[in-house]
C-alpha cells in the first residue's frame, strides 16, 4: 500500500513594508551612525592630542617630573621663554571645535603650564594653529570650485554631512590659496618645449576698484568698484604627432595690444621656448597686436608663423553680402555656398592644387561677392605657411598632423573649459581669484604638461603643499 505524503503547511508571505516606514527607519539608524562616527573621532583624535603630550614631556600624565631632566623641546613658555621641558606640565584642557566633511565635533585639547605660571605655547601636529576646518574639507571646497560649482552651492554641498554651513568668505579664501600654483606657473624653464605653439585669448570680467567712495545704507564708507572686461591671452604648446595639447603661460592683458602680447612672447623666450629646442612654428589669428609684437621679439632662425585658417573662413563668411533685395534665408544660403566653396580651397594635397581651387573660387564668386574673395585672398600666402614646415618634418621622417599646424580650432574645447568657469563666476573679484580659477581648470582638465592620469585632486593638494 502507498503511504500517502500529507500536504506541506502554506506558508505566509512575508508583511509588506511601507516605503515611509522603511525609509523613516533608515533615517533613524544613519542618525545613530553619524552619532557612532563623532563619537569615535572625538576619542581618537583627543587620543592622538594626548600622546603629541606626552611625547613632548616625555613622562605619562600623573608622572613625576625628573629636575634633572634638562630636555629642550620645540615649545617654550610665553612668559620666561624657557624651553626645558621638565618645567612643564599639564594644566587640564579647553575646548575647540573641528569641522570635516563628515562631521563636526567639539574636542579637549590639553593645555600646557609652565611652573613660573606663563602659558606654554605648543603647535600640534594634528590641530593646525586658528582653524578648525580638517584638511579634507579645504580639499573638497577646492575640487568644487575646479569642477565650475558656484560658492554658494558648494557650501550646501559641503554642510550636507556636518550640519554646519560656512561663510562664504571664508571658502573663497580657501580656494583662492590656488593662486601660489598660478605664480609658480609663470615661473621656471619649460621642461619639454613644444614644436608648434598656439596663441588665442578670451574675454573675462573683473571688479576694480576706483578712487571714488560711496556712503551704504549702514552709513558706512565704501570703495566703488567698476567693471572691467580684459582678455585672457593664452598660449599653448602642441605636440604635432601625437596632437596632445597643454597651457605653457597665459598674461592678463590691458587689451589685445602689442605691448600685453610682447609681455607673454618675452616670457615664453625668456623661460626657453626658441628655435634650438625645437619651436618650428606659431599658429595665431593674426591679430594686429600680436603681429606688431613679433615683430619685437625673435624666436630663433626658422621659427614660421601660421595665420589661423579658421579665423580666415569666418571672415569671409561675414563678408558675404548677398544679393539687393534677397531674403534673409536666401542669403543665409549664400553664405553656406561661400563657405563650403572657400573650405574646399584648402583640401587641397599640396600648394598648387590649393591654388588652383583658389582661382576656381576668385572665377565663380568674383562677380556675386567680391568683398569675400578679397577677404580670401588677402594674406593668402600666410596661411599656406604648414605646408613647409609640414615638408620639413617629412623629410626628417616624422608625420605631423596637418590639424595641428594651420588652425587653432583644436584650441576650443580648452577654452571652453575656461569659458565654462568664467560663466560660472560671472565677475571675479580680485586677481587672485582669477589666477586661482584658471589655475583649478588646468588641473582639472589635465591641461599641464605633466602626466596626471590618476587622482587630479590628490596631484593638485601635493603641488600645493610644495609650492
Amino acid at each position: 500500500m502507498v503511504e500517502r505524503v500529507g500536504h506541506r503547511e502554506k506558508t505566509r508571505k512575508r508583511q509588506h513594508v511601507e516605503r515611509r516606514e522603511r525609509q523613516q527607519q533608515q533615517r533613524r539608524l544613519q542618525r545613530e551612525v553619524g552619532e557612532a562616527i563623532r563619537q569615535a573621532v572625538r576619542e581618537v583624535l583627543e587620543q592622538a592630542l594626548q600622546d603629541e603630550v606626552t611625547a613632548l614631556l616625555g613622562r605619562a600624565k600623573s608622572e613625576r617630573r625628573d629636575p634633572n631632566d634638562l630636555t629642550v623641546v620645540e615649545a617654550s613658555c610665553n612668559k620666561c621663554k624657557v624651553q626645558y621641558r621638565y618645567r612643564f606640565y599639564r594644566d587640564g584642557t579647553y575646548e575647540r571645535s573641528v569641522l570635516s566633511l563628515d562631521t563636526w565635533v567639539e574636542i579637549k585639547v590639553p593645555r600646557l603650564s609652565c611652573d613660573c605660571g606663563g602659558v606654554v605655547d605648543f603647535e600640534y601636529v594634528h590641530l593646525e594653529p586658528y582653524n578648525r576646518f580638517w584638511f579634507d574639507l579645504e580639499e573638497r571646497g577646492r575640487e568644487l570650485a575646479g569642477l565650475c560649482v558656484s560658492l554658494r552651492d558648494s557650501v550646501e554641498v559641503l554642510a550636507r554631512g556636518n550640519g554646519q554651513p560656512i561663510g562664504i568668505a571664508t571658502l573663497n579664501s580657501r580656494v583662492n590659496q590656488a593662486a601660489r600654483l598660478a605664480e609658480a606657473f609663470h615661473k621656471g624653464q619649460f621642461e619639454r618645449v613644444p614644436a608648434v605653439v598656439m596663441l588665442d585669448g578670451l574675454w573675462l570680467k573683473v571688479l576694480l576698484p576706483t578712487d571714488e567712495e560711496y556712503v551704504d545704507k549702514r552709513g558706512r564708507r565704501r570703495k566703488r568698484y567698476k567693471r572691467r572686461k580684459f582678455p585672457l591671452l593664452v598660449a599653448y604648446g602642441v605636440d604635432p604627432v601625437s596632437g596632445r595639447r597643454w597651457v605653457l603661460d597665459w598674461e592678463r592683458g590691458e587689451d589685445e595690444d602689442a605691448a600685453s602680447w610682447q609681455r607673454l612672447l618675452e616670457r615664453l623666450l625668456e623661460r626657453g621656448l626658441h628655435a634650438e629646442r625645437g619651436l618650428a612654428m606659431f599658429v595665431h589669428d593674426g591679430s594686429a597686436g600680436l603681429e606688431q609684437a613679433f615683430e619685437l621679439v625673435y624666436f630663433g632662425v626658422g621659427v614660421e608663423r601660421q595665420r589661423c585658417i579658421f579665423h580666415k573662413l569666418r571672415n569671409v563668411r561675414r563678408d558675404v553680402v548677398g544679393d539687393e533685395g534677397m531674403s534673409k534665408k536666401d542669403r543665409q544660403q549664400r553664405r553656406r555656398e561661400v563657405l563650403e566653396d572657400a573650405s574646399q580651397v584648402y583640401k587641397g594635397e599640396d600648394e598648387s592644387e590649393i591654388r588652383r581651387r583658389l582661382l576656381g573660387f576668385r572665377e565663380k564668386w568674383s562677380l556675386k561677392e567680391p568683398n569675400a574673395v578679397t577677404t580670401l585672398e588677402r594674406d593668402f600666402d600666410r596661411t599656406l605657411v604648414y605646408l613647409r614646415v609640414q615638408e620639413r618634418a617629412r623629410r626628417r621622417g616624422e608625420q605631423w598632423k596637418a590639424e595641428c599646424l594651420r588652425t587653432t580650432s583644436p584650441l576650443e574645447r580648452s577654452q571652453r573649459h575656461f569659458r565654462q568657469k568664467a560663466r560660472q563666476v560671472v565677475i571675479s573679484h580680485s586677481w587672485d581669484g582669477i589666477e586661482a580659477a584658471i589655475r583649478l581648470v588646468i588641473s582639472h582638465h589635465q591641461l599641464a604638461d605633466c602626466d596626471q592620469s590618476g587622482d587630479w585632486v590628490a596631484q593638485f593638494e601635493e603641488a600645493l603643499l610644495v609650492a
